[in-house]
Parts: structure tokens; C-alpha cells; sequence
């Protein structure tokens, strides 16, 4: 991640801002959100792309990793919509990271607020 500035001018909340921005910059992007059929569903779980590496398995969610030719890491969760009805639709969110080592300093917060956000709590 690449951040420059130019400061003109000092005051107390500028430099709150840059005491407090590590912790708000957002490592990631959400690139995109669809539902999937049922057939692109079933072809997506029996043949990923032989680039695709599963990062977390969950009954509500997966979660798999791709790299991208530029160095960024390409995230893709596939959650059910209900878990419990096999019919259900399923939902593919794409993230993207910047590069391996933001993804590799970024990865356990991720999971763990995707996490929180995912589980069906009945």
C-alpha cells in the first residue's frame, strides 16, 4: 500500500488524523457481490481453478485465494443464503488486497470479522 501526502499547514486535528489513520486506511476492497446459479454453484465446488487455493472452509461460507498477475490477492467468499435449506442460493463476494504481504498482515482480521458477519446465529 502506497500513501503519500504533503502537509502546508500543522494543527491538532491534522495530526490526530495521522496518529489515528493506520488503524482506518481499509486494507481491502469489495469488488463485486452476485448470486450464482444453481448449476455455476455445483461447477465453482467441484472444479476450482487450479489457481484457486481454499483459505477457510465453514458450513455457512468458503473462502478461496487467487493471485492476480499484477501481485494483488483476489478473495473470493461463497456463502448459502440459508445454510440449512440445500436449495438455497448462493451468494460469491469478491475482495480484492493489494499484494500477498497486506493480505498476510490483514488475513486474521478479515476472517474474523467475515466471521462474525456470516455465521447464522439461530
Amino acid at each position: 500500500m502506497l500513501l503519500t501526502s504533503c502537509s502546508v499547514y500543522s494543527s491538532a486535528g491534522r495530526k490526530q488524523f495521522e496518529e489515528n489513520a493506520p488503524n482506518s486506511i481499509q486494507a481491502f476492497s469489495l469488488q463485486s457481490c452476485r448470486d450464482l446459479s444453481a448449476a455455476e454453484t455445483w461447477f465453482k465446488e467441484e472444479f476450482p481453478k487450479s489457481s484457486h487455493e481454499l483459505v477457510e472452509m465453514h458450513p455457512d461460507y468458503e473462502v478461496w485465494r487467487d493471485n492476480i498477475k499484477n501481485g494483488e490477492i483476489k478473495i473470493t467468499v461463497f456463502s448459502k443464503t440459508d445454510a440449512s435449506n440445500p436449495t438455497s442460493t448462493t451468494e460469491s463476494c469478491t475482495y480484492k488486497f493489494e499484494s500477498k504481504k497486506t493480505w498476510l498482515i490483514y488475513k486474521k482480521s478479515f476472517l474474523s470479522e467475515l466471521s462474525r458477519s456470516l455465521i447464522n446465529l439461530d
